[in-house]
């Protein structure tokens, strides 16, 4: 193996599928460059961490969900808000699925991060006299007002691009990470990495003393721009590795125009978009008596979907209130949308067409719902081994993700994950990759590339997509249809997935994303079967109460000699400030659905 210290890059080597391995070493690998990647390799270098990695199969700052934050930042700020109602509803809303001690400690450290923002150049909304503009959009009721930060557009990632080279961290564009590889002397401990550069093919091991994951959520390649590379990847390489993944049977559902995508639910509704039926009725309030049209998303995408089980479709959001100023707002916060409805002429000389179809989006667990299992200090369970933003559970998310959406709980988590890893490699020796492990992980990686026929990856995502799309499977489920999809997941996962096959390194990313959404989409339906009950996104026609008498209760997936194993652990209740009623009733989502005889 040649190696390359810091400073130097990686010399991209054309040749054959043998390829000699190149060596990186460094202190910290962060693997993921969206806003918890960033943030972590910042607060790495600033905790006093010499040399600092950040690799992204992309380009940091123009891939992932973070480009896309549609310009939403909600935010407690201590010198304006309750927190005692922030926090409350966040439980609340999380259906008490959140880990409580993370869900203080975020509240207490998105506004100093948000601050870190303002001051590197994310061009925040201010009133004339500087304070910080908010705006009362999701889960923002007259009894209970929760606002939004806004900032203009898609500046986010280009300022934390330029933040992290600022910092002296070494970027690394176009490189996949796909494995974790294990220390020679402890066969747990993590340290390092393995991937492929995506232009030449080059394998890259990682020796690193603590490894950062923070490559986001598992999307399936749904209908959005932004999660085309959102696969998974943190997730499956923590499972394969030994750790822990939790959360993983809840999932998060968007909202997007039904002919193309879009983004930005929270300024629309926030700004007085309505969801309305076939027949012109505000339906909202049947399913969500405090929130109607600001409900989160979850509890929007349940309600769409037994309004088309009551045949009042196709559904809409309604624009009819906008006006000027309205649209001006729109276009000054998310302009890529804004340019996308004037292309399509729902936009035209300043005003918006009345009505336009939406539709809802499966979005697996993008900005919450399952992912690495944590604790405050952001470490998985092998040593060595970190993980932050949306490769993680979101433990201060719940099922809802309703204080802590996917970008602020990045920084938060991101920070935290770059402190607490710079402390740790403090404290010891350096760790070197096991030569086998090493060596096993580059045969497996590499194994499509010189597979002479198989199947391509295309074939594998579509047919994920047609297991676990139906309304009725990701959605209203039940325990027969999810069986039935099991099924088909457990065929692609043993006689497919075997015989993917790559053309070169491009194909090579397509093919280990494929086969990691099919690992993903295991992880959610056995999650889903195991869970017998409903609790927030998690509807079961089958099992229509939501249960605080048997199920405060933790799903924990592992991988042991090839198999995932399921198993539970009691949420911690007696440490937590907030109980809930002990006591077994029926899900309002399913209430609504029976008492309109759906």
């Amino acid at each position: 193996m040649r190696s390359i210290e810091p400073g130097q890059g990686v010399p991209g080597i054309q040749g054959s599928q043998e390829a000699e391995i190149e060596t990186i070493h460094c202190d910290i690998l962060v693997v993921g460059g969206g806003p918890a990647g960033c943030f972590a390799a910042i607060k790495a270098r600033e905790q006093g961490a010499r040399d600092v990695v950040l690799a992204d199969k992309g380009y940091v700052g123009k891939s992932g969900c973070g480009k896309f934050a549609a310009g939403s930042f909600k935010c407690f700020i201590p010198e304006e808000d309750d927190f005692d109602l922030w926090f409350g509803k966040a439980v609340e809303e999380g259906w008490y699925i959140n880990d409580q001690i993370w869900t203080k400690i975020h509240l207490e450290e998105v506004y100093e991060r948000a601050r870190e923002l303002d001051s590197w150049g994310v061009p925040f909304l201010k009133d004339e006299s500087g304070r910080f503009e908010r705006l009362e959009g999701q889960g923002s009721s007259e009894e209970r007002p929760i606002r939004t930060m806004m900032f203009q557009g898609p500046a986010l990632m280009d300022v934390l691009r330029k933040r992290t080279r600022e910092a002296g961290v070494r970027i690394l564009d176009k490189i996949m990470v796909t494995h974790l590889l294990h220390d020679r002397k402890d066969g747990t401990a993590v340290a390092g990495a393995l991937g492929f550069e995506l232009r030449t093919g080059t394998t890259a091991c990682f020796h690193s003393r603590a490894t950062i994951l923070t490559t986001g959520a598992q999307a399936f390649k749904s209908h959005y721009a932004y999660q085309k590379m959102v696969t998974g990847d943190a997730h499956v390489m923590g499972l394969r590795a030994g750790a822990t993944l939790t959360n993983y049977e809840f999932c998060c559902h968007h909202l997007s125009c039904a002919d193309f995508d879009t983004t930005g639910m929270n300024v629309l509704q926030g700004k007085g978009a309505r969801f309305v039926n076939a027949r012109g009725e505000r339906y909202m309030t049947k399913y969500d008596s405090e929130y109607g049209d600001h409900a989160a998303m979850n509890r929007l995408s349940a309600a769409m979907a037994c309004e088309i089980r009551l045949g009042n479709g196709p559904l809409y959001f309604d624009f009819s209130s906008f006006d000027r100023s309205t649209l001006s707002y729109f276009k000054k916060t998310l302009p890529i949308m804004y340019r996308a409805f004037e292309r399509a002429g729902y936009i035209r000389d300043h005003r918006i067409r009345k009505r336009v179809p939406w539709v809802s989006v499966n979005m697996g667990n993008v900005g919450y719902g399952g992912g690495l299992r944590i604790n405050t200090r952001c470490e998985a369970d092998l040593a060595g081994l970190y993980a932050a933003g949306d490769a993680t559970c979101v433990p201060t998310a719940g099922v809802e993700g309703f204080c802590a959406y996917a970008v602020p709980f990045a920084t938060t988590s991101g920070a935290r994950a770059g402190r607490h890893a710079a402390e740790y490699i403090q404290e010891g020796d350096g760790r070197v990759p096991d030569p086998d492990d090493v060596a096993a992980c580059s045969q497996a990686l590499t194994r499509p590339l010189k597979r002479t026929c198989g199947v391509e990856p295309d074939v594998v995502v579509l047919q994920v997509q047609e297991a676990l799309f139906p309304m009725e499977v990701y959605l209203l489920r039940h325990e027969a249809r999810l069986e039935k999809a099991l099924e088909r997941i457990g065929r692609l996962r043993d006689e497919v997935v075997p015989v993917i096959r790559a053309y070169d390194p491009h194909y090579l990313r397509m093919a280990v994303e494929a086969e990691n959404m099919v690992a993903c989409g295991e992880l959610f339906l056995r999650a889903a079967l195991a869970r017998t009950e409903s609790r927030g996104s998690h509807l079961r026609e089958d099992f229509p109460n939501t249960d605080n008498v048997n199920w405060l209760k933790w799903i924990l997936l592992r991988q042991e000699q090839g198999e995932v194993k399921v198993s539970l652990e009691e949420i911690p209740m007696e440490g937590y400030p907030m109980q809930p009623e002990r006591k077994v009733y029926l899900h309002p989502i399913m209430e609504a659905l029976q008492r309109a005889g759906g």
